[in-house]
């Protein structure tokens, strides 16, 4: 087909809503940890998310127009005492849709495998029992990888003083 400037041409676009599976491809890893978030100060455990903006005055965390920040610890496993192996500070912001947010995350992990940190975006479903991310590149040891992560609830629950998310990874070149 030639295509010139100018023209209109049609296009299909399929969408089966299944999920791509990294496994197909040749060099596709998995990683798995655990994000850590603490929603009330307590002695050696930080509030991890803080709303820092309202455009309409409204502080509850769902409400559309404000801003939040955060930076988790990430863990090698579910105890808020097991091996710290990274941070992931990021974005989120209320939707219009019920509990829904946009967020983003900086994952950086620094293990004797993994030094480096992933970007990652979501469409987060504050109730649901899982949601899943698009890791969209990396830095240092995940320089030029794609995938997608599935994280779901390991403790603790969003109306509780914190919640702790079981992270899988899977990545690819």
């Amino acid at each position: 087909m030639d295509f010139r400037v100018g023209h209109a041409y049609p296009v299909a676009i399929s969408f089966s809503g299944t999920v791509v599976d990294a496994k197909r491809h040749s060099k596709f890893k998995k990683l798995e940890f655990y994000l850590h978030e603490q929603f009330v100060d307590e002695p050696g455990y930080p509030v991890t998310d803080v709303l820092v903006a309202s455009a309409t005055g409204n502080t509850s965390t769902y409400a559309f127009g404000n801003l939040g920040i955060s930076e988790q610890i990430i863990r090698e496993g579910v105890s808020n005492t097991s091996t710290i192996i990274g941070r992931a500070p990021g974005t989120y912001q209320p939707n219009k849709e019920n509990r829904t947010f946009a967020l983003y995350k900086l994952l950086t992990l620094q293990t004797q495998e993994w030094n480096g940190t992933l970007v990652v975006f979501c469409d987060w479903l504050s109730d649901a029992d899982s949601n899943e991310w698009t890791v969209v590149g990396g830095t240092g040891t995940f320089r030029m990888v794609r995938g997608y992560a599935i994280n779901t609830i390991a403790a603790g629950t969003s109306a509780s003083n914190f919640l702790t998310l079981k992270w899988e990874v899977f990545l690819y070149r």
